[in-house]
């Protein structure tokens, strides 16, 4: 496997498959139902007439058309209910016309959907029929696998809607009588998987899990005919070059253009011919001519040259690859092609690659219906069509190539895109129980600036590209090993995931990127309203049985929440709200930290908190105010700071210290702040010859301060920032008393604490620098305070 730094834009991927795991149920219908304004299209009406039943005996206002009077909270979206039949002439229509009705409600519902903040009103429920296992369950009942163009759609939706809850359920067609209470269940909920499935009386979802590819299984050779649909340019051509290279194949690229003539302009330069080609375009463009148009018709031309360049140049070589003309979205003309395949003496069809496939990169209201549609076909009927012709064949291998746009979700603009990929992925799994050949489904990240990306730098904010050569290699072993089913390579996770997409997954240590994307996750809390690149403000919950410090750390003998721990939560939310344009921030401090002690205690069973965040910029920096306060009061204490993420730029003057309303308070008894020591270290301080403080502190590791299955990392120095604390709370012999609020000055990060730290502190100065107690290196910078805190009298 090859290394990268960790912001380089190709980064090594993973090979991962999708297990089904088993969910808890829930207990009931959702409570949110009442009221709920319910807009139900697509199915079968006898299965449409049943969830309308349940869910207006549960309060629901459910309505039919999508053009009725006002707005709607939710849409439950039946999709496409009736067993797919290849044979059958309906079938081919079915889900075009299912899928416009699913795009025509989305669109009535988008100005009021988009413009939407609060987080708890609006849902999307779809359903499939993949089985009630999304297609992976080992027995029966995967009867419509067209329902995986729904469920590839639902879960990009939160790129249209970032406050959408959508969900996708999944049943078997001949339980179809249990789906209206399973709807009124699954409707409304905010949190957990967004893909689940229903079967025998068991709730499902799918986890990820890295496995290795298998060891070949068969052999290609000079003998052997690969079919790549589309694959005379990107990464289709790229696949068709190895193949023929390196197993002596005969391959078939295909298009749906004739092949070039040689008397064209610009057939046979190379790219310094093809730039003055597109010159004396623009220099004769006609008197009128938009650019668009121009730009339009060099891109056909440009299609056209690279398809000559490749299949020219790979002949010269001495490469068996040849060029077919065919349209796979028309059955006739695929039919055509294999009958001529046949024809040929002296070979036989080996493999088929389906890599056929267009995006069209906008958001829904800029799009047609038949651009969307015509993005679906391409994946979902060229499949079909191909596969219908060739199943009762003796292939070696039939792949088609998807993309984690399926599997997790598109980009801004690819709802369509991420929704044929899923269905491609379903429809592979349903093939593959009726061909005697293996049937795999490729789903790869962006490649290394192949393929249809037409902006590749935007691409890396939501996952790192594969390396081109390491994923060619990795395709032929999938093909070697004659895989079955979905196979994905995922890289780390970029930073545009955005919170709907964050909670929709289960997020495990094997997914790369893990320990980068994890904490932030860990820290998000339940979100209630959210405004992408300025605003978000979530539920956070502390509770003793996950949070041991809660016990280690007290206030007036109660249980608290130790500070340090409230700051790296407000450092670990600040992620989710950057800057539109996704730049690399960094930290660099956290400022006018207020924090009241009364926040911080236990007076419950559990800590209950919201925080709000907002994010703006000031000067060239990118600064998130973070706050909290007690869930249910508007006017009880309140804990604020800045986190500054600095550019590098020149900063401008800071703000002036906040003026905090301080108490004094007199303490005869117990200590007002006690620290335990059992979780946090707790070190002693010694006097340096030069007056200075210093101590040793042992590094605080994240699983003693969270008792969860998972722990995130933790980006603040815990135990060096406590005992900071703690001696500048100090007075008298061990006698730990403050004013309150804490104002707790100016915290600068460096680098990460990755082992024991050293403090050294000047409190005259209420300067105290962390360093890392082997090498050295500076670890965090405290400013600004010095002990005791506040003006306190003993």
């Amino acid at each position: 496997m090859t290394v990268a730094q960790e912001d380089a834009p190709v980064q090594p991927v993973t090979r991962m498959v999708w297990r089904l795991t088993e969910l808890p149920r829930p207990a009931g219908p959702h409570p949110r139902l009442a009221g709920l304004r319910v807009l139900l299209i697509g199915g079968e009406e006898d299965i449409a007439a049943g969830v309308e039943r349940e869910l207006k005996e549960r309060g629901a206002l459910v309505r039919r058309e999508p053009e009725g009077p006002g707005p709607v909270d939710a849409i439950v979206d039946l999709t496409v209910g009736r067993a797919y039949d290849p044979d059958r002439a309906a079938s081919a229509g079915v889900w075009r016309r299912a899928l416009t009705e699913t795009v025509t409600a989305l669109r009535g519902a988008y100005d009021d959907w988009a413009a939407e903040t609060a987080a708890d009103r609006l849902c999307y429920l779809a359903v499939s029929y993949l089985g009630g296992g999304m297609g992976q369950h080992p027995r029966d009942g995967l009867e419509q696998p067209l329902g995986g163009i729904w469920a590839g759609l639902a879960k990009t939706l939160h790129r249209e809607f970032p406050n959408v809850a959508a969900r996708v359920v999944d049943i078997d067609l001949a339980a179809s009588a249990e789906l209206p209470g399973i709807v009124a269940a699954e409707l409304g909920r905010r949190t957990g998987e967004i893909e689940v499935g229903y079967r025998d009386g068991r709730r499902y979802t799918l986890t990820p899990e890295d496995r290795p590819v298998a060891a070949p299984a068969l052999t290609l050779g000079p003998e052997d005919t690969v079919l790549i649909t589309g694959g005379g340019r990107g990464i289709g051509w790229e696949l068709a070059r190895s193949l023929a290279a390196r197993h002596g194949v005969r391959v078939v690229v295909t298009g749906r253009e004739p092949f070039p003539g040689g008397d064209e302009p610009w057939f046979g330069v190379d790219e310094a011919g093809w730039k003055a080609y597109e010159k004396q375009v623009w220099a004769g463009r006609a008197k009128g001519e938009s650019p668009a148009v121009v730009r339009g018709r060099l891109a056909r031309v440009r299609r056209l040259w690279e398809l000559a360049t490749h299949v020219t140049s790979a002949r010269q070589e001495g490469l068996r690859i040849e060029y077919a003309r065919c349209d796979f979205t028309d059955r006739a003309q695929v039919r055509g092609l294999i009958r001529r395949e046949d024809a040929l003496e002296g070979g036989r069809l080996a493999g088929v690659v389906h890599n056929a496939g267009v995006d069209t990169s906008a958001r829904l209201p800029k799009k047609t219906d038949e651009e969307i549609l015509r993005t679906v076909e391409v994946k979902i009927e060229g499949f079909l069509n191909v596969f219908e012709e060739v199943r009762h064949r003796d292939l070696k291998f039939f792949c088609s190539v998807g993309s984690l746009t399926g599997r997790l979700g598109g980009m801004v603009g690819q709802l369509e895109y991420a929704a044929a990929n899923d269905g491609l992925a379903r429809l592979g799994q349903w093939a593959a129980r009726r061909a005697a050949f293996p049937v795999m489904t490729l789903a790869w990240p962006t490649w290394d600036r192949i393929g249809l990306i037409a902006n590749f730098a935007a691409t890396l904010r939501y996952m790192a590209a594969i390396d081109v050569a390491d994923g060619l290699e990795r395709w032929r072993a999938e093909l070697l090993a004659g895989s079955e089913g979905e196979v994905t390579f995922v890289g780390p996770l970029g930073k545009a995931i955005d919170p709907g997409q964050a909670i929709g997954y289960p997020v495990v240590p094997a997914l790369p990127g893990f320990a980068t994307a994890f904490p932030k996750i860990f820290h998000l809390g339940e979100v209630t309203s959210y405004q992408p690149h300025a605003r978000l403000t979530a539920r956070v919950v502390l509770n003793p049985r996950d949070t041991p410090a809660l016990g280690d750390f007290r206030i007036d003998g109660a249980p608290a929440l130790p500070p340090s721990l409230l700051l790296e939560n407000a450092l670990r939310a600040a992620e989710w709200i950057v800057p539109e344009d996704f730049p690399a921030l960094r930290a660099g401090a956290l400022e006018e930290i207020v924090v009241p002690l009364a926040l911080l205690r236990l007076d419950g069973p559990v800590i209950r908190l919201v925080r709000e965040i907002r994010g703006f910029h000031e000067g060239h920096d990118w600064i998130v105010e973070v706050r909290y306060r007690h869930e249910g009061t508007a006017d009880g204490p309140e804990a604020s700071l800045r986190i500054v993420h600095e550019t590098g730029a020149p900063r401008p003057p800071a703000p002036p210290r906040p003026d905090v309303q301080q108490t004094t308070t007199l303490r005869s008894g117990p200590p007002f702040l006690h620290w335990r020591g059992a979780v946090l270290p707790l070190s002693a301080w010694t006097v340096a010859p030069e007056g200075r403080l210093v101590a040793e502190v042992p590094r605080c590791l994240p699983a003693d301060l969270w008792a969860t299955p998972y722990v995130p990392g933790t980006v603040l120095p815990i135990a060096a920032l406590e005992n900071v604390v703690r001696r500048c709370t100090t007075q008298g012999d061990g006698l730990s008393v403050t004013a309150d609020p804490l104002v707790l000055g100016r915290i600068a990060a460096h680098s990460a604490e990755r082992g024991p730290t050293r403090v050294e502190g000047d409190p005259s100065l209420g300067v105290w620098r962390i360093t890392d107690a082997d090498s050295g290196d500076p670890v965090a910078t405290v400013s600004g305070l010095s002990g005791p805190l506040g003006n306190t009298t003993e």
